[in-house]
């Protein structure tokens, strides 16, 4: 974690995803363009509701993927 300077902790912030409250509260302390975000997470649930709010989004299934996803971004 301490690698991260951005910390959205839902018991901090007040929701959870995937309450459109926190995609808001990460987009606006990362203060960048939701489509600047990519937003990874196990759950297909909490990704779509990062995407209808703009956030690029990707279902973490391995490391291999993400790994992938990220050299090709």
């Amino acid at each position: 974690m301490a690698r991260f300077t951005v910390r959205g902790l839902s018991c901090r912030i007040g929701s959870a995803k995937p309450e459109p409250a926190a995609y808001a509260w990460c987009v606006r302390e990362l203060g960048l363009a939701p489509e600047e975000i990519l937003f990874v997470d196990d759950r297909a649930e909490n990704v779509h509701a990062a995407e209808r709010l703009g956030l690029r989004g990707h279902v973490f299934t391995s490391v291999e993927r993400l790994r992938d996803l990220l050299e090709t971004a």
